[in-house]
């Protein structure tokens, strides 16, 4: 299954994709922080039209995914979450916002505001240059924090409904995690 025309078109867009729907079963999200405990989550999804991109990889001095977002600036705007994956469902967008923290998670909503704003922002240029509307219906928010390792690696199979929905950047959906982590892309989805 090949992406949406539209998502493939964003795909093209965006210097810091990580994984597509048409090629992988997941996506592999990495804290490169010396200081971080929760270093590794894999998503596991089914082939779809979906693909996840890494805006902490885009930003730094040279700011490859935007200059609006170069570190050197003093302004919240600089700031960005871990991963992002945009999932087409019935031509319409779901953006999941996730973000992996050691310990007590904190210091969150920052990142998700701007990375939320960039979104927008591609899925405007797309709409503006390119004659592509996606309409984003649905914006979730994912705290993945912990990173102690497991003593019993278990993974929930069947997804507990709505935790994940109706969340916002200041009230994410937060999940305890191991390290290293596996969970399921329809848990975020539900």
């Amino acid at each position: 299954m090949a992406l949406s025309a539209e998502l493939d078109a964003l795909h093209t867009s965006l210097s810091c994709c990580t994984y597509r729907g048409d090629q992988h079963t997941h996506v592999l999200i990495e804290e490169h922080g010396a200081l971080a405990k929760l270093k590794k989550v894999t998503l596991t999804a089914p082939n779809g039209d979906w693909f996840s991109f890494d805006p902490d990889k885009g930003r730094g001095n040279t700011a490859l995914m935007s200059p609006l977002l170069a570190v050197a600036r003093s302004h919240n705007h600089h700031r960005a979450c871990d991963c992002v994956v945009l999932v087409g469902r019935l031509g319409k967008l779901t953006a999941i916002y996730i973000d992996l923290k050691s310990g007590n998670p904190k210091g969150y909503a920052g990142q998700f505001k701007s990375t939320r704003q960039f979104v927008r922002y591609a899925l405007g240029l797309l709409a503006e240059f390119h004659g592509l509307a996606l309409n984003l219906d649905d914006e979730r928010y994912v705290v993945l924090h912990g990173g102690q390792p497991a003593l019993i690696n278990k993974t929930t199979t069947v997804p507990k409904p709505g935790k994940a929905a109706n969340t916002t950047p200041n009230n994410p959906y937060k999940r305890e995690v191991t390290n290293p982590a596996r969970l399921y892309l329809k848990e975020l989805l539900a």
